[in-house]
């Protein structure tokens, strides 16, 4: 939590650091975007002198939303937006004698609000590059898994905030956007009171964090 509040705090100061007057002749644009997610799921469990670490497979999902783009400084930008997104992820087990094996999938509905810096890199192009960074908050919204075609619903035990850093990047070519970025995720989106404490082994800690790529097509008004 302390890294989000940092990179939050971190990147305000970088907006409102500039020149405002700078920004005074640019006026604030709005857009709409959507495109698909590729998210996977990483599991760390630790406890009683042992830890083991998996990450799923990603998942193909989508995203759609509305965006800002505010300007600070020539180069320098503040896009705020909404999105609802798709996270989770997948993955397949061999059964045994034991165990059923199968495909699990995991789809996570979330909206999510990056609040980026906006680097305009000046080329003398057709189209014009840019890069972005800065914390991402995501809100829950529901979520599915899926074994071997059936499915069930899952809100119990869920985090309703979700933590992340994102870095991309993309170009505009007149009125259009296309971006490319990764969302590293930062929080546990189980409750941390789900945790096991094992007879023997005493407590064991699990910890979730879903990560994945972002590709949209964007259209500023």
């Amino acid at each position: 939590m302390k890294y989000v509040i940092t990179a939050i705090l971190t990147t305000i100061l970088i907006f409102f650091s500039f020149n405002q007057a700078e920004a005074q002749d640019q006026d604030m644009r709005f857009g709409a975007k959507a495109g698909i997610s590729l998210y996977n799921i990483k599991t760390s469990v630790s406890g009683g002198g042992f830890s083991a670490d998996n990450t799923s497979d990603m998942r193909l999902g989508f995203a759609v939303g509305a965006y800002a783009i505010i300007p600070v400084h020539e180069m320098f930008s503040f896009q705020p937006e909404l999105m609802f997104i798709q996270k989770g992820g997948k993955d397949s087990e061999d059964g045994d004698d034991f165990f059923e094996g199968g495909d699990t999938e995991l789809i996570l509905n979330y909206i999510d609000i990056p609040l980026l810096v906006r680097f305009n890199i000046p080329v003398d192009a057709p189209v014009a590059p840019y890069l972005t960074a800065g914390p991402v908050v995501g809100i829950f919204l529901s979520g599915t898994e899926k074994f071997n075609g059936d499915s069930e619903s899952i809100e119990d035990g869920i985090n309703t905030l979700n933590f992340g850093l994102s870095f991309g990047g993309g170009v505009s070519l007149n009125q259009l956007h296309f971006d490319l970025r990764y969302e590293f995720g930062l929080s546990n989106i189980f409750d941390d009171d789900e945790d096991d404490d094992d007879d023997f082994f005493g407590p064991i800690d699990f910890s979730v964090t879903t990560s994945g790529l972002m590709l949209t097509v964007g259209y500023t008004f």
